[in-house]
């Protein structure tokens, strides 16, 4: 069996259950899981099947109607992209949190205002940036990096805020590591 062709009643059956699912107040997730299941595809692949033939639906509702396919209740978010910036400034926040000590998904958590869809959407979006876009990832460790900013490289490479400070304390001259310990027992 081709995994790439959808049956249409394998496609009627996919929408049943989603439409069951949504009514149920179950996840689609649920829904793709048992149409994987049952047709031997990937959940991702039934996923990307299910909203490729739900915009399909959307911009020709007539292939729906003919296919005897209910189509009505597939309302999903508009996906919206990210901008660079926005892009940017996540990469900075959760560079500059981490080098606080504060995990990645707890730093997404606070972004997200506890939003637990955006905090997806973000973590989603962070990790795609390490894996895909490491130029960038790596522009922006170097900004915090010049402005003397607290992070973590995530890319380990031993740039880490107790190696700066190290550095830090060992040039400076002995009236300003006096200052600088100064500074800090009034902190602590």
């Amino acid at each position: 069996m081709n995994n790439n062709i959808w049956t249409v009643e394998q496609t009627k059956e996919l929408f049943l259950r989603c439409n069951e699912a949504r009514k149920t107040g179950k996840s689609l997730s649920a829904a793709f899981r048992d149409i994987a299941n049952r047709t031997g595809r990937s959940v991702n692949s039934v996923r990307n099947y299910y909203y490729g033939q739900t915009k399909t639906f959307e911009l020709v509702p007539e292939i729906a109607v003919k296919l005897g396919i209910k189509v009505g209740d597939t309302a999903r978010d508009r996906f919206v992209p990210f901008s660079q910036a926005e892009t940017d400034e996540l990469i900075r926040n959760v560079l500059i949190a981490k080098g606080r000590g504060i995990s990645v998904r707890k730093a997404i958590l606070e972004l997200s205002g506890g939003d637990s869809k955006k905090a997806l959407r973000l973590q989603n979006k962070y990790r795609s940036c390490l894996r895909s876009h490491r130029d960038r990832v790596e522009s922006i460790v170097d900004e915090l990096k010049e402005k003397h900013m607290p992070y973590v490289n995530p890319y380990g490479d031993g740039t880490d805020n107790f190696s700066r400070l190290t550095e830090y304390i060992a040039s400076l001259d002995e009236r300003g590591a006096h200052k600088f310990l100064s500074l800090i027992e009034k902190l602590t």
